[in-house]
């Protein structure tokens, strides 16, 4: 025993120390929040092009409001005298005595020479109709380009809507205070208290719904992808420079794999650590100790610890069967796909984690500490059966895939040559 713990001493030292190791606890934090302020700054200025667009307005009625709507517009992406969105100018077209064709084509060489950005045809009886109303038509190069068409539908619709309402002697102000929506607040569960009083239901908290959640579920897949791509690429130079045969002489094959196994489950705890000193920080910063739950982080330990220990076992068996970087590469593909299936499938159960595929994915081993951490994350959680049920589920299954890693790794670790096929795999294990 004292074997395996000098083992995963030195795997933990050796992988703590890895430059992509101090990348994912130094710089990933840094990276993500840099993406999110990018991608908040990305999202109001990237787009700050003057659009120039012409209206061939056929009712003779709506070009002044779009006109006023495209200024209101203008003046709404100004902030500090700083430009955060597209600027949208409109120009009217003198349909004269040419042609519909006449004019589009003169229109679409001004848009190809970068004139214009686009034109719009707005039918003469889009406001009169007493049927399902005419097209407005649209044309650009750019037909990816969302923002102007979209702007020009929503101002289009609310101006023809008003002069349909003006034209039948509707006020359109008692429509509208009519059709006023009121908001839905989503509320907990009121409880009585022991002495009669009846305690008053709390507002449903977003970052306790959705937020904490996502927290747990992004740092399990983090820690777990990141120890076992390590796990992989280290048995396999390991393998390649005949280290593992010098070990093999004082060790048995199995006390090597748990050594390594224990190795990475202490390094993925210390990176989980590390986060929630993090989370913890900003816990105490805003005030937010309801965000504590000391029973959900033991869960999320106890679900990180057999991910590891799960698909650890899994890599470290794929990479004890290869003898280069090549073949380890073609075998882990299907290893991070279980990974990757685990984490996609858990967008499932934020969706609905009562329905049967959540609960089902919950009792699926490679599955379950995604599925079953952001279920138990979530109020009102899992009865306390399942939870039960998953992890006893969960450890017979990750020593299942230790066990058959463990077969797969006393065999594979001195193989050299062509990687072995599935079937090759099967045999060792029943071998």
């Amino acid at each position: 025993m004292s074997r395996i713990f000098i083992i995963a001493h030195s795997e933990f030292i050796t992988l703590v120390k890895t430059k992509a190791f101090i990348i994912s606890i130094v710089l990933m934090p840094v990276l993500m929040v840099g993406l999110f302020f990018f991608m908040s700054f990305a999202e109001r200025h990237v787009d700050v092009e003057t659009r120039r667009f012409a209206v061939i307005d056929r009712t003779g009625q709506l070009f002044e409001s779009i006109k006023a709507a495209a200024a209101e517009h203008n003046q709404e992406t100004m902030t500090d005298g700083t430009r955060t969105g597209p600027e949208f100018v409109p120009s009217l077209v003198d349909v004269g005595g040419r042609t519909a064709d006449d004019i589009k084509v003169e229109l679409s060489e001004q848009v190809r020479q970068k004139d214009l950005f686009a034109f719009v045809e707005v039918p003469p009886d889009v406001i009169t109709s007493s049927e399902k109303p005419p097209e407005i038509a649209y044309y650009t190069e750019t037909t990816s380009y969302e923002p102007l068409p979209t702007w020009l539908r929503t101002a289009l619709n609310a101006e023809i809507t008003k002069r349909r309402f003006d034209s039948a002697g509707i006020d359109q102000a008692l429509i509208s205070r009519l059709n006023t929506r009121a908001d839905v607040t989503t509320f907990g569960l009121v409880a009585r208290a022991p002495d009669g009083t009846v305690a008053e239901a709390k507002e449903v908290d977003e970052l306790a719904r959705l937020f904490l959640p996502m927290f747990f579920l992004i740092l399990m897949f983090l820690a777990v992808t990141t120890v076992a791509t390590q796990l992989l690429s280290a048995i396999i130079e390991e393998k390649m420079s005949k280290i593992s045969e010098v070990l093999l002489g004082s060790v048995t094959p199995f006390q090597l794999l748990m050594g390594k196994l224990l190795g990475v489950v202490c390094v993925s705890l210390l990176l989980a650590l590390v986060y929630f000193s993090g989370g913890l920080y900003a816990v105490f910063s805003s005030g937010r100790w309801d965000l504590l739950n000391p029973a959900l982080i033991a869960w999320f330990v106890v679900f990180l610890i057999c991910a590891t220990l799960m698909y650890g076992s899994i890599f470290l068996a794929l990479g004890s069967a290869c003898s280069d970087l090549k073949d380890a590469q073609s075998m882990m593909q299907p290893a991070m796909l279980l990974i990757m299936l685990a984490y996609l499938g858990s967008f499932i159960v934020i969706r609905n984690p009562d329905s049967s595929i959540a609960v089902g994915m919950s009792f699926f081993p490679t599955m379950t500490p995604f599925s079953m951490m952001l279920r138990m994350a979530m109020p009102p959680g899992p009865p306390m059966w399942q939870a039960v049920v998953s992890v006893v589920v969960l450890i017979l299954s990750t020593a299942a895939t230790v066990w058959a890693g463990a077969r797969i790794f006393r065999v594979g670790i001195l193989m050299q040559g062509k990687a072995p096929t599935l079937p090759e795999l099967l045999k060792w294990i029943r071998a």
